[in-house]
């Protein structure tokens, strides 16, 4: 979050699909584009 906005829209709306950031990854892209993993349970 916070390096480009047009990835805070696609972040916020997987968050608000009830994901969590599980992992930011700098090495597989750079530090520049950060490789961002999310999870969502399937199990309720």
């Amino acid at each position: 979050m916070g390096m480009y906005e047009c990835y805070d829209m696609t972040n916020r709306f997987y968050i608000s699909l009830g994901f969590k950031e599980f992992e930011v990854i700098e090495s597989i892209w750079g530090t520049d584009n950060p490789c961002q993993i999310y999870v969502m349970s399937l199990k309720q």
